[in-house]
């Protein structure tokens, strides 16, 4: 529809509902650069306009008019007979002459005219430049298909994304091949309607026939497009043709000619919705599955945490506990026992980290078992330099930071782990926490909904790129009482709710227990609270760990795994369980010498 203001028409077709934008007809006036951008929100309640780049505003009102788009007959009165040159290309792209007869395409100076019919009457044009790809339609006119004639009243209807295809087609003896007149939309537009206007306009065509194949280029667009147009007239009615390893049809027309084409029709297979799966689709992963045995949780290194939960690819860990009680070094222990025992990888956006240098240097003190502070010097518990470059060349090879400049959401540090995972072949990624995200909720969303389709985008990305997703979030503040202790971590206290824990496959808590009435108990709890595959992850448990300050390490029944992985990597069985100390350094347990070192005895 048209609105009239001032001296104005104001081209609202693309404006779905009550409000939205489009292109603002001053600036055009004004030749403001990209005065194609939609940057002229209407408001059709509240009858008001107002231009974010010129300040064209106003309330239209009840005074002016609202009409439909009224489509416009292009004017054909300059187009010659097809030149030879334009001949000759489409003589390259294998379309006679008779076709280019047939189909009454002329020539326009310098550009070759695609018209589209409707009956006897032109109601649209598609320009495209002889020598450039360039292309541009008659103003205002019709969207409509290509070739619309052919395809009215046929059973059987052919859709390709451009005229080319569509004559093809035509030469290979199908006359039912049509095309939509703007291509494909692009993969990320929100709003393809203006696209699939085409479509819309001749849709009872569409709706009579019996079957309707989709001749659609093997891109990323082109299965945008597919997709569309698989939903609109259902998935039961489409049949997809595979154009055997080339981009589009007139690609296969010129590699295998006619008999390509008729080929490739006649091995058309059914539409499948994308998301809808046959069960036989799977049959190869689940037989092989059954010879050699599920894909299981790899190994923490970690003897009692293996029992309650191990790394799995393409799962979401949700880690949560009370501020400043080690879930984050809990975590990157974790991750730096896979690096040191199996070489994974790992890209981390910790925020609260910064500057990284502070991050990477507790990494090397875990690493080493000794500080990088000077000032430890004097306890015998500082590293020499020769460890310290040790350790930078370990986790130079293994961690990964990801911070973007400006842009925090989840979608750009999506993006930016997408990029270091396919480069690196990054086996975890980390967000520390959920709070420091830039969170681009709509106004009046409500948060839970926010939250699940967060972490669904964490979810699809484990899966679509094989890798362990870890999340970090902060549990609801606590009642402080003198002498009582915090209460357990909860997965459903979570700040922000508990749909965090619904959409998570596994929620692992990590908790100081005494931590409120005695600060130097370095006793903590490993709590897996939710593993959503038991089977193959871990049995929900709780496993209680110390600390050990001066090696910045957690120590299990058998100490610290990192400096058996480290000096004995041909080590397989691990020896019989003792006492975890504090005060005793529990690396003997590790050393088939049964000797300790004096710079491994903590304080």
């Amino acid at each position: 529809m048209i609105i009239q203001y001032q001296k104005y028409d104001i081209d609202c077709s693309r404006i779905h509902g009550l409000q939205g934008k489009t292109r603002c007809p001053r600036c055009k006036e004004l030749g403001k650069k990209n005065w194609r951008d939609t940057c002229l929100s209407v408001n059709l309640k509240d009858e008001v306009l107002k231009c974010h780049k010129c300040g064209f505003s106003g309330k239209f009102g009840k005074v002016d008019k609202i009409s439909k788009m009224e489509y416009k007959t292009p004017n054909i009165g300059n187009h010659t007979d097809l030149s030879d040159e334009h001949l000759q290309y489409f003589s390259k792209r294998g379309i006679t002459q008779k076709t280019v007869i047939r189909n009454k395409i002329k020539s326009s100076k310098d550009w070759i005219a695609l018209p589209y019919y409707e009956e006897a009457s032109v109601v649209n044009v598609k320009y495209r430049h002889g020598k450039e790809k360039k292309f541009h339609q008659a103003k205002e006119a019709k969207p409509t298909m290509y070739k619309y004639n052919d395809i009215t009243g046929q059973n059987q209807i052919i859709i390709c994304e451009g005229e080319f295809d569509a004559l093809s087609w035509e030469e290979a003896g199908f006359l039912n091949a049509t095309s939509v007149n703007q291509g494909a939309p692009n993969v990320n537009d929100r709003n393809i309607d203006k696209k699939l206007e085409c479509i819309s306009n001749c849709f009872e065509i569409f709706e009579a026939a019996e079957i309707i194949y989709l001749s659609i280029d093997d891109d990323e667009n082109g299965r945008r497009l597919q997709q569309e147009l698989i939903r609109m007239f259902k998935p039961e009615r489409c049949k997809i043709i595979d154009h055997r390893g080339c981009k589009d049809a007139n690609e296969l027309f010129l590699k295998e000619g006619p008999n390509g084409l008729i080929n490739a029709f006649k091995s058309a297979k059914n539409a499948k919705l994308e998301g809808v799966y046959e069960c036989n689709e799977f049959q190869n992963e689940i037989i092989d599955n059954y010879r050699n045995g599920q894909p299981k949780g790899s190994t923490t290194h970690f003897y009692e945490i293996d029992q309650c939960w191990t790394w799995r690819l393409g799962e979401v860990n949700l880690w949560t506990g009370y501020n400043n009680e080690g879930k984050s070094l809990m975590l990157r222990q974790l991750q730096l026992l896979k690096s040191i025992g199996d070489d994974w990888k790992h890209a981390m956006f910790c925020p609260e980290d910064i500057p990284h240098q502070d991050l990477v240097t507790d990494l090397i003190e875990s690493f080493v078992g000794k500080s990088a502070d000077k000032e430890q010097d004097k306890f015998n518990n500082y590293m020499n330099e020769m460890q310290l470059k040790e350790g930078l060349i370990f986790m130079n090879n293994h961690f990964f930071m990801v911070y973007p400049d400006i842009d925090h959401s989840i979608d750009e540090l999506l993006k930016c782990f997408s990029y270091t995972v396919r480069k690196y072949r990054i086996q975890t990624i980390t967000i520390d926490p959920y709070n420091q995200i830039h969170h681009k909720m709509q106004f009046g969303e409500r948060e839970d909904l926010y939250i699940s389709k967060f972490m669904t985008k964490l979810k699809k990305f484990a899966l679509d790129h094989n890798v362990s997703v870890n999340l970090v979030a902060h549990q609801t503040t606590p009642l402080v009482q003198k002498g009582i202790n915090y209460p357990e971590p909860n997965l459903y206290r979570i700040k922000g709710g508990g749909t965090f824990a619904d959409k998570a496959d596994n929620v692992l808590v990590v908790w100081r227990e005494n931590r409120n009435t005695d600060h130097t108990d370095t006793k903590v709890k490993f709590i897996s609270q939710k593993i959503k595959k038991q089977k193959l992850t871990g049995i929900p448990g709780t496993v209680e760990l110390k600390f050990n300050r001066r090696t910045n390490r957690y120590l299990g029944q058998l100490g610290s795994p990192i400096d058996a992985l480290k000096k004995l990597p041909e080590q397989k069985e691990l020896p019989i369980q003792v006492e975890v100390s504090e005060e005793k350094d529990i690396y003997d347990a590790y050393n088939p010498k049964n000797q300790l070192r004096d710079e491994d005895i903590p304080f």
